[in-house]
């Protein structure tokens, strides 16, 4: 019996496809290895999508917008809502940051359709901000909201 093992060892098609598998182990082995060290590596970087709390699209706003989508997103203190929409002219994005029902910072930007764009911070203290940020507040849903308190 252990002739004919040896014999099948020293087969070369039984060889070759020994050398494949090893290969192909070593390969993989190779592969996970990177894979794990660049996840260990990597940067911790800030996204909005890590901590969506809900989205909202099609909204009642004004200005009026089509293609509108707004975003809530929770940070470690305070939450963002990001809105995007479409205007006539270009596209608007617009960041309100509060914790709870304090707004901290607010702003926009406009893309026209020409290239050229524009930015702007609201006055915090001006009642149509405070209105516009509670009215697009208003389209989340209050459990997502308490997060933000």
């Amino acid at each position: 019996m252990k002739f004919y093992i040896n014999s099948l060892y020293s087969n070369p098609q039984h060889s070759t496809r020994k050398n494949r598998m090893k290969l192909k182990t070593l390969i993989l082995t190779g592969l996970a290895g990177i894979a794990l060290s660049a996840c260990t590596t990597a940067p911790k970087i800030q996204t909005l999508d890590l901590g969506v709390l809900q989205e909202a699209e099609n909204l009642d706003v004004y200005p009026n917008t089509t293609n509108n989508k707004a975003k809530l997103t929770k940070f470690a203190d305070k939450c963002l809502i990001e809105f995007t929409g479409n205007l006539a002219e270009g596209k608007v994005v617009e960041q309100w940051s509060f914790k709870g029902l304090t707004l901290i910072s607010g702003g926009s930007a406009t893309f026209a359709k020409d290239g050229t764009s524009t930015a702007n911070s609201f006055d915090l203290y001006s009642p149509d901000v405070q209105k516009n940020f509670l009215a697009l507040r208003h389209n989340f849903h209050k459990d997502a909201l308490a997060q933000c308190d």
